[in-house]
């Protein structure tokens, strides 16, 4: 739906909006004849957009790279060997994603869906998540075992992540949220959540059995800065943004992005990750997982 959506909506916005285009002597030109797409930092800076502006800045200057398909969902993939030109977790703070209320939101849904206060699916899926990755990270061992507690995202996406909801990700959401600062740094992305606790085996079980106790919830943002596929990114001039086509203003799409790259050879689409906000619950939560 949501690809069928991004496609309408990208044909009606070229029949009404004035698409930016090649300049008439490129290659040879910068690259586009109306505004040129490294001006765009400078508007997000003027309109108080700064961590938009950081992160574009970050793509403009990396080695040309178009991020596999098989990084966009990160199923089967392991963050901690990604290396620096591909990953970031610099930029974005929680602090500043929790300013916004579609993260707000987002936020408390994830902690009632660890608590117990969603449905009964979401929390079977959140344990066994986190089991799984107990188990890969070889935590269920023989004795008592931190997990959580790393200081660093990564570690703690890859060895005790919970789960996760998607932020902006419809059609609609992505009509109707304003045009911020979240709007021009991630648009849409997805708010994960990881635990911070003890496992513990559990002596005279029948099977293998532990005790998961979680004494803080780690939230963060993980998301993918790239612009593959087909989708509009706003009307623009050198001073603003708009997302209704205007006189002044061209409409720049993911397109756009990797003509620049083909032209300059530059250009790196990479993963975002954000810092770790860790919640201490008043009161631990205590799960309990089979070795299988």
């Amino acid at each position: 739906m949501t690809k069928d959506f991004n496609d309408a909506a990208l044909a009606a916005a070229r029949l009404v909006a004035k698409p930016i285009s090649l300049a008439s002597n490129y290659p040879a030109a910068g690259c586009f004849k109306n505004i040129q797409l490294t001006d765009l930092p400078a508007a997000m800076e003027k309109n108080g957009f700064r961590v938009g502006a950081a992160l574009m800045r970050k793509w403009f200057t990396g080695a040309p790279f178009a991020m596999p398909s098989a990084w966009k969902t990160g199923v089967g993939v392991d963050h901690r060997s990604l290396t620096a030109q591909h990953i970031d977790t610099s930029i974005i703070s929680m602090p500043w994603a929790l300013r916004f209320g579609r993260t707000q939101e987002t936020y408390l849904e994830l902690k009632n869906a660890i608590s117990g206060n969603g449905s009964e699916r979401s929390l079977a899926f959140s344990q066994k998540e986190l089991f799984n990755n107990l188990r890969k990270a070889g935590k269920l061992g023989t004795h008592a075992t931190p997990f959580g507690i790393s200081p660093f995202v990564v570690d703690v996406h890859e060895t005790a992540h919970v789960n996760a909801r998607s932020v902006s990700a419809n059609g609609l959401e992505k009509l109707t949220d304003p045009i911020d600062d979240m709007y021009c740094a991630l648009g849409a992305f997805t708010l994960h959540v990881a635990a911070e606790g003890v496992v513990t085996p559990l002596e005279n079980a029948v099977a293998r059995a532990h005790r998961v106790d979680i004494h803080s919830l780690v939230f963060y943002i993980r998301d993918c800065y790239d612009f593959s596929g087909e989708q509009i990114l706003g009307n623009w001039n050198a001073s603003e943004v708009r997302k209704v086509p205007s006189s002044n203003l061209y409409m720049v799409e993911n397109a756009s992005f990797r003509e620049w790259r083909s032209h300059h050879q530059k250009g790196g689409d990479f993963i975002v990750f954000s810092d770790l906000y860790r919640e201490r619950l008043k009161t631990p939560l205590t799960w309990h997982c089979k070795v299988t």
